[in-house]
């Protein structure tokens, strides 16, 4: 039933919402009936019947031309009043009441403020002609129903702005929400994935010469597989409103560390012992900022010696990876899109990403969260690969 209603309320045929056609419709039968029948008698029917049809009709334009009912009202209200006698009749009373409104609702100020005028001058006119004493009521009510309509207008506005408002936020909210995703995605995929890569190709050489040999390779493509696979189904389970275990951190480069090293990745790890606790989101960015820069290693210098140092400063931490210099290797040089996400987690936690160069050929990479009530040290910058 609502539903319905619904449709027949937003229905608009011809271009006239049928509200707006059913009520002007309605006045027209009582305006045009009352003035044939001579009940209120407020003149001849050549007056009295085209001033009620001109003052209802001009109703189905309240909101596709809101000043058309004001000003065809008060020349009609004038109309009779000079020939005849002014309506003064219930359903005029009406009909004067809804042209003002719809001229303070539907109107911009300039329109609303012309179309009011004329109105009340009309009526307070009509109201001379027929020598009446309700000059003080014609203001006080016309002029209420004049402000009722602005105020009308002006809370439709604030209404429409909200639903803009949250309609763009939302829209943000799920643009936010698919960058995080893909951020997530390229963290885990694209580590994973080099370290199966370098792996698979060592196992491909050791088959071909010394076959027992391929089995040390293959034992850490299928952990690394494991781990990776356990990783993308607790996101899944986040997306889907589950439980799905606690987000990696600090705590777990251990294991991190470990599996490189079992890769074949050289690494010198210094991990402070008196780290703080961190907010989930810069835990969670610390570990992929060294997930990265490792996979960075792997893909763009091989197997070199790498540095891993993550030390309490002040009352935040700082995390920083060294590689020494190493070969490009066939893959080039990188699209820069690891470490751009990396930025991105580092600001959203608060933190500051520096990653370039070093004199010997090497890179560094160095991602900091400061702790509460010191303010960020360094820029956000250095180059990508």
């Amino acid at each position: 039933m609502a539903g319905r209603l619904a449709v027949w309320r937003n229905a608009r045929p011809g271009g006239f919402p049928v509200p707006d056609v059913a009520l002007a419709a309605l006045l027209f039968v009582i305006a045009v009936a009352s003035a044939a029948t001579g009940r209120p008698d407020e003149g001849p029917l050549v007056i009295t019947v085209p001033a009620a049809v001109a003052m209802t009709a001009p109703l189905a334009w309240r909101r596709k031309i809101p000043l058309l009912p004001a000003l065809a009202g008060a020349a009609a209200n004038l109309f009779q009043g000079w020939l005849a006698e002014t309506p003064g009749s219930l359903w005029s009373l009406v009909v004067f009441a809804v042209a003002m409104y719809s001229v303070a609702a539907w109107s911009s100020e300039g329109f609303a403020a012309v179309g009011g005028a004329v109105l009340l001058a009309a009526l307070l006119g009509g109201e001379w002609l027929a020598r009446g004493p309700d000059y003080l009521f014609i203001v006080l009510v016309f002029g209420g129903i004049w402000l009722l309509g602005r105020a009308g207008r002006l809370w439709r506005s604030r209404l429409t702005f909200q639903q803009l408002h949250e309609r763009d936020a939302a829209r943000l909210a799920v643009a936010e929400e698919r960058l995080r995703i893909a951020r997530e995605l390229h963290d885990v995929l694209g580590h994973s994935m080099s370290v199966i890569a370098v792996q698979a190709d060592a196992a491909g050489a050791a088959l071909d010469s010394v076959p027992d040999l391929a089995r040390g390779p293959l034992r850490v493509i299928h952990s690394t597989a494991r781990g990776s696979l356990a990783e993308i189904r607790a996101m899944l389970d986040v997306l889907r409103g589950e439980d799905g275990g606690a987000a990696p951190g600090l705590s777990q480069l251990g294991p991190l560390l470990d599996g490189n090293a079992l890769a074949g990745l050289p690494v010198t790890q210094r991990i402070s012992a008196d780290l703080p606790t961190l907010e989930p989101a810069a835990d969670l960015a610390l570990y992929r900022v060294v997930q990265e820069s490792l996979t960075n290693v792997l893909k763009h210098a091989g197997m070199i010696p790498t540095s891993v140092s993550v030390q309490r400063v002040g009352g935040g931490v700082e995390a920083e990876i060294r590689n020494a210099p190493g070969n490009v290797r066939a893959g080039g040089p990188g699209s820069g899109y690891g470490l751009q996400g990396l930025r991105e987690r580092m600001q959203l936690a608060g933190g500051t990403l520096d990653a370039g160069p070093l004199d010997d050929g090497g890179w560094r990479v160095c991602a900091r969260i400061p702790g509460p009530g010191s303010p960020p040290r360094g820029a956000v910058g250095g180059e990508g690969r």
